[in-house]
């Protein structure tokens, strides 16, 4: 008897101690929500000011900071945004069941307010930059929204959009350093970030050949097949590496310009890697995590970056 008394005990303590993990749990479901792993591709924002005029992040930093975080609030508002209207069709993927809209992690009012308070973020940074760099970024949560609210869902301007927002990102930073944005360097991070997305697809698509829900998930899949994005692949990669070495070329200074030829082995390696990584090791579905987790590509990275660094300073 004094066994069982105990054991009630133990659990209505048990259970008096329970709604601090479902707190904690919702603080980190809300956190999820933003995607903070995706935050780092806002760092385009420092691609023109670090390649073109590095001296601007020491002597200006502040409208530099303050448009990095406008577009990681704007792009945090798209995210709950995409997912509260996505909450159900989530449901019919493998991976983003576990979202927290659509697990159930956090509840729609709940992500109503996260919004709200990155809109206020939002604002509070667009203070601090640029007219010409408070339009691109408002450029940018325009296009997001309408994407969000049916153009991820047509084909090819589905992951034209995608692209389009890292531009606006690079050309946003080039205003912010008080740098005209660079034709060269636009087109190089557009047809590279074409690349990604279309990898991207490409993996949604293999994954619905073996599920008819995928394509439920994503209607726009209906409209690929994998011969078309691996063409559209390879033209990319190609825009990307001529795009490339022009800019090296003719738009940042180096005092050794034989580095600048150097790189491009790097570059190539990195398309050529990526490819490899989609077709033949079917990944891809998650861009900036599977390359995160390549090995070789890391160390071509390094090299690559290190190059560039020895390039633009000694």
């Amino acid at each position: 008897m004094e066994n069982s008394v105990y054991a009630r005990v133990d659990i209505n303590e048990a259970l008096s101690m329970a709604p601090i993990r479902p707190r904690r749990g919702r603080a980190k479901a809300m956190l999820s929500l933003l995607r903070p792993r995706q935050w780092v591709k806002n760092g385009l924002v420092l691609a023109a000011p670090l390649a073109m005029a590095p001296a601007h992040l020491v002597h200006g930093p502040v409208p530099i900071a303050a448009t990095f975080a406008a577009f990681t609030a704007a792009s945090s508002v798209v995210y709950v945004l995409n997912d509260w209207l996505d909450r159900k069709r989530d449901l019919l993927h493998p991976e983003k069941q576990h979202r927290p809209l659509a697990s159930g992690g956090v509840g729609p009012v709940g992500a109503i307010l996260l919004a709200g308070m990155c809109a206020v973020v939002l604002g509070a940074g667009l203070v601090l930059v640029p007219l010409d760099a408070r339009l691109l970024v408002g450029a940018y949560l325009a296009l997001n929204v309408a994407y969000c609210l049916g153009l991820k869902h047509q084909p090819l301007v589905d992951i034209s959009i995608v692209a389009a927002g890292f531009v606006l990102r690079v050309a946003a930073g080039s205003v912010a350093a008080g740098i005209p944005p660079d034709s060269n360097l636009m087109i190089c991070v557009y047809f590279s970030c074409l690349l990604l997305s279309l990898g991207k697809r490409r993996h949604e698509l293999s994954t619905s050949l073996r599920s008819a829900q995928a394509e439920d998930h994503r209607p726009s899949l209906r409209q690929y097949s994998v011969g078309l994005l691996d063409s559209l692949m390879m033209v990319s990669l190609a825009i990307t590496l001529v795009s490339y070495f022009l800019f090296l070329r003719d738009d940042v200074t180096f005092d050794h310009p034989m580095l600048a030829t150097l790189t491009l082995p790097f570059a190539v390696f990195a398309g050529a890697r990526y490819l490899q990584l989609v077709v033949i090791h079917e990944t891809g579905g998650e861009p900036s995590r599977d390359l995160a987790r390549d090995r070789p590509m890391l160390l071509n990275a390094a090299l690559w970056l290190g190059l560039l660094v020895v390039g633009v300073i000694v």
